[in-house]
């Protein structure tokens, strides 16, 4: 991908996300809870179960950086005239499908090969121990589940695929980027100088529609999706900008966010996924025109890249090593379990960086030709067109 105009802070905190998500999973499989045998954990074993234990914030920091990647993106477009809904569905559906095709049938083969060894494991013998992983009764391993997660509808009509539970997300991404334009475009429609009424009314009632369709919970956290959009509109507000830059707004809203990271760890579901969501949303604002260091830079370039695959190949990958070698055996914090921790880690990562060079690497370029390959059939029906 080109580096040109990347923001490095945001490209870290991306990566860092991924990270967060897919260390919560693997401590879940390696290490007891606090408690019993590690009642004594000391303050470096406590920070690493809080680090480790913000898998779902870090999965609102992703819905806030969609918004405003992908959100943002729409709005320029709009505001610039020149958005097009082929171009829109071609990039995001070859960024998705690069990464989740491959990440479907490597669940596939590891739960193959689990399913075989391992049959209780992936019929839900483990989920009590692991607190995740193949639930009894769910049988999401069918060609209608692989098919129905291609297709984004995970937990919609379908369960997630196989033992690859953190594909729910995806489901959410996914049907963000169809609500966002057709609302944004209906209000275009609306408020621009050459309104068109009814193709603002058309599509606002499927606007309408498909959130009537779509879980009450989904929709719901499209707004911390919308968060990012707001990060984006302040992205274009210089007086804001540079408001946001200084050192003390960095350092003030740093303070709340980490402190609705701390009470999200209460169970408290509106402050674990709206208050993380709205606090990062006026942090992240601090790191807009935020000029990292070299090796931050190359390093959040690095993570960020392989994000996305990471954080979809990582957990079959785990559940098959842990139900392979732990069987329901669990670590108290210590060195041996340091080991298989920082062991898994580095399997999971490089899986993930082998699954990025093969597919996800070559997005852009699948890209283009999709693109490519659009520009030459609509050039095609003009000139048939114009024959007869």
């Amino acid at each position: 991908m080109n580096n040109k105009n990347r923001n490095g802070m945001l490209d870290l905190v991306r990566g860092l996300s991924a990270t967060a998500v897919m260390a919560g999973h693997l401590r879940g499989f390696v290490f007891e809870d606090i408690g019993g045998s590690n009642t004594m954990v000391g303050p470096l074993g406590k920070f690493f179960y809080f680090a480790t234990s913000l898998g779902h914030a870090a999965v609102m920091v992703f819905f806030v950086l969609s918004g405003y990647f992908v959100g943002g993106g729409v709005c320029k477009a709009l505001r610039a005239g020149r958005f097009s809904w082929q171009s829109y569905a071609t990039v995001r559906l070859v960024r998705l499908w690069m990464a989740l095709l491959p990440a479907l049938v490597l669940t596939l083969a590891c739960d193959l090969v689990g399913r075989h060894f391992l049959p209780d494991a992936y019929a839900g013998s483990l989920v009590s121990v692991f607190h995740s992983g193949p639930i009894s009764g769910e049988d999401g391993f069918t060609a209608g589940s692989f098919f129905g997660n291609l297709f984004f509808l995970q937990k919609i009509c379908v369960p997630c695929f196989g033992s690859n539970g953190p594909l729910w997300s995806l489901s959410n991404e996914f049907w963000y980027y169809v609500l966002f334009p057709l609302g944004a475009c209906g209000l275009a429609n609306m408020i621009g100088p050459h309104r068109k009424v009814a193709q603002m009314l058309c599509l606002l009632v499927v606007f309408a529609f498909i959130g009537w369709l779509l879980p009450r919970l989904l929709v719901l956290f499209g707004l911390i999706w919308m968060m990012g959009v707001g990060v984006w509109w302040v992205s274009t507000r210089p007086a804001l900008l540079r408001i946001a830059s200084h050192p003390l707004y960095c350092a003030i809203t740093g303070v709340i966010f980490l402190g609705f990271l701390v009470l999200s760890k209460r169970h408290l579901p509106f402050v674990g996924s709206f208050g993380v969501g709205a606090a990062f949303a006026l942090w992240v604002c601090s790191f807009l025109e935020a000029c990292p260091g070299a090796f931050l830079r190359w390093t959040g370039t690095a993570l960020s890249e392989i994000s996305y695959t990471l954080y979809v190949v990582h957990f079959p990958v785990q559940f098959l090593i842990a139900a392979t070698f732990f069987k329901g055996h669990k670590f108290a914090f210590g060195f041996t379990g340091i080991l298989w921790f920082v062991g898994i880690f580095l399997i999971c990562l490089g899986v993930s960086v082998l699954m990025w060079f093969i597919f996800e690497r070559r997005t852009d370029s699948v890209r283009q030709w999709v693109l490519r390959f659009f520009q030459k059939q609509e050039g095609k029906g003009k000139l048939s067109a114009q024959i007869t």
